[in-house]
């Protein structure tokens, strides 16, 4: 097995979404009818970050990890003002075409901010009533929690 064989095989069990004008990689796995994990990867990498606590997260969650846009295998649009926003927005987007409205959040590194976006976003509607999103716990792992001070490059 040649050092790239284990990434292949990661991207030979993912599927695309379609978010926007925009293909989104999204790594799937575990049983469907346990508690959905969502795994949000780290700057500068992808969804593949997570394959080593893969099948021991799959032991306990139906899994989803989402390759941000611009990382991994999604799209990389030149010219894209990509913002933590946006990145929260396609991540919502996944989670709504597959019908899922309520995860568990495992974050790292750049993972962490949109994770706070959608944490924000999550308090709103509870505040508010309406419906959407619904984060049963987050974890974060390293990364820049306060984002206005956090510059990844």
């Amino acid at each position: 097995m040649t050092a790239s064989e284990p990434l292949r095989q990661w991207r030979a069990l993912g599927l695309y979404s379609q978010v926007g004008a925009h293909r989104v990689f999204v790594r799937e796995g575990g049983d469907v009818t346990r508690p959905v994990l969502l795994l949000l990867h780290g700057f500068p990498t992808a969804s593949y970050d997570w394959h080593l606590l893969w099948p021991a997260l799959a032991e306990h969650f139906h899994l989803v990890a989402p390759d941000l846009l611009g990382f991994g295998f999604s799209d990389k649009p030149r010219g894209h003002h990509y913002r933590i926003t946006g990145q929260a927005d396609l991540v919502e987007q996944v989670l709504r075409e597959r019908e899922i409205g309520r995860v568990h959040l495992l974050a790292h590194d750049l993972g962490d901010s949109v994770a706070q976006e959608l944490l924000a976003r999550h308090e709103n509607r509870q505040f508010l009533g309406e419906d959407g999103l619904r984060l049963a716990s987050v974890c974060f792992l390293n990364g820049g929690l306060f984002p206005e001070a956090h510059r990844p490059r």
